[in-house]
């Protein structure tokens, strides 16, 4: 049944990593059709509200172009009624340029001669350089214009534009200079790459030329965070939606990681659980088998010492039956305990004494060190007096030397702490974190019956103790030892 649960979990979790994957995918290409939508709205935005800042800025410009030229007018020239370069047109094809002489005020920039250029010529060279050297020239002087210019009075007319066409988004500028290649002002990010991949570009021309020499660009750093702002409404359900699968699938993995570490510490437990009945029952069966032998029921010595054998054996399978019962009783919370006032030292002095002819057979040795000012303790003796048998005896299962066992108490606060320390093989990191689980065992080269036992001591130890309000510790060294702290209140404070 866990095979087939573990098979159905398995299935599950790849259908819904798959939906989740096509979910993903189809939400990805509905935000892509959303920003393609955006992309356009926002796009058409931009050209109407850069038609109107390229308009605005050829405004400033020329307001301080002219004021430039009238200065200019007035002190440098007596026939001419104004300054300008002028390329003539016919149809569509440039006929003539005409050049008046530009004599700057400052900067000491002067363009050219008066001058009128026809490009009746087919050389086409000629053409051009007529061209370039006539807008070039006037580029220069354009340039010195625009720097005059607080380039603060362009961003806000930019920003005041913007919103009012619904656009509320930073905005960095430039004007290029085409004929120079240069830019003649800038913000800190515009540059010539940005020109020329993410800029929307709008022609500028001043009222003394007709030729375009200047360009007015615009760069919206934060274009798609203002797409992802519009589309909130559409973005934060996908990402909820994306979210709670995530964690549906994470829950599934975790339950279905747990399921199988479930499935493995039960049968762990089934095998160890059957491998120590199966011995009691063994020693049960061979010895009934014997006494059935006629030479043996007339020798009441053998007779005597196998009845004692079937005894003990039969106490050693109600021990295990118990301890499993009161496992299932704690794991349901209706194991009762009865409390009483126990002496700890009293209590450990008897459990001691039990141990003592089996450490000193194993060429052991088991030392008190009881220093605690006042053992007495309310508890359930029979479930305190389980837990320290419980942690001695893994002190000498887990021993691959002589042991050395170290029992010791001491007060703390409102606590009696017992510690149990041995000189055995240790627990790793990796198992210390496990060892008070459930049918959790330590086991060698993967042998689940090196050692007697089901796994259950460890967890009926930290089951007891936190009943009494108390709790256990553990350190533990590989190939050194370990030391179990086991913290029960003192019942005096209690009171």
């Amino acid at each position: 049944m866990r095979h087939k649960r573990i098979i159905f979990l398995i299935c599950w979790s790849i259908v819904l990593t798959v939906l989740i994957g096509l979910l993903c995918f189809s939400l990805y290409r509905l935000y892509q059709q959303a920003e393609k939508a955006q992309k356009i709205s926002f796009t058409g935005k931009v050209l109407d509200a850069g038609h109107d800042i390229a308009d605005s800025v050829n405004r400033i410009i020329n307001e301080e172009l002219m004021a430039d030229t009238a200065i200019s007018l007035a002190n440098k020239v007596d026939k001419h009624n104004g300054q300008h370069t002028l390329i003539v047109m016919d149809n569509g094809v440039p006929h003539a340029i005409i050049a008046e002489t530009v004599a700057a005020y400052r900067d000491n920039i002067v363009i050219s001669d008066h001058d009128t250029s026809y490009l009746t010529s087919d050389d086409s060279t000629k053409r051009l350089v007529i061209i370039d050297t006539v807008t070039s020239g006037h580029s220069i002087y354009t340039d010195s214009i625009i720097r005059r210019i607080n380039s603060q009075k362009f961003l806000d007319i930019i920003t005041q534009i913007l919103k009012s066409y619904g656009m509320d988004i930073y905005c960095e500028f430039g004007i290029y200079n085409l004929p120079k290649n240069q830019f003649a002002i800038r913000t800190r990010l515009m540059n010539n790459d940005i020109l020329d991949k993410e800029a929307y570009v709008f022609p500028l021309h001043t009222a003394t030329s007709e030729i375009y020499t200047h360009y007015l660009a615009l760069y919206f750093p934060t274009e798609r965070a203002f797409f992802l702002q519009k589309m909130l409404y559409i973005v934060l359900p996908i990402i909820g939606i994306i979210a709670l699968l995530a964690l549906l699938l994470l829950i599934l993995i975790i339950t279905l990681t747990q399921q199988k570490h479930n499935h493995d510490v039960t049968n762990d437990f089934i095998n160890n659980m059957t491998h120590e009945f199966k011995t009691p029952i063994s020693t049960i069966s061979l010895a009934c088998e014997a006494m059935s032998d006629e030479s043996i029921q007339t020798d009441a010595d053998t007779q005597k010492a196998y009845v004692s054998m079937i005894r003990d054996e039969n106490e050693r399978l109600q021990k295990m039956v118990t301890n499993i019962l009161q496992l299932a009783q704690l794991k349901k919370g209706q194991l009762k305990i009865n409390p009483e006032d126990i002496n700890i030292h009293g209590l450990l002095n008897s459990i001691i004494r039990s141990f003592s002819l089996q450490v000193s057979n194993l060429g052991g040795q088991l030392t008190t060190r009881f220093n605690a000012e006042m053992p007495i303790i309310s508890g359930d003796k029979s479930h305190i007096e389980s837990i320290f048998i419980n942690l001695i005896e893994n002190a000498l299962k887990y021993c691959d030397k002589k042991p050395e066992i170290v029992v010791s108490t001491w007060s703390e606060k409102d606590m009696i702490v017992t510690s149990i320390t041995d000189n055995g093989i240790g627990i790793s990191k990796k198992n210390i974190k496990h060892i008070f689980d459930e049918f959790y065992r330590i086991t060698k080269a993967g042998n689940v019956h090196n050692n007697k036992g089901y796994g259950l001591g460890l967890n009926y130890v930290k089951k007891i103790a936190q009943l009494h309000n108390g709790h256990v510790r553990v350190k533990s060294t590989v190939g050194k030892g370990t030391t179990f702290y086991i913290y029960l209140p003192i019942k005096n404070i209690n009171k």
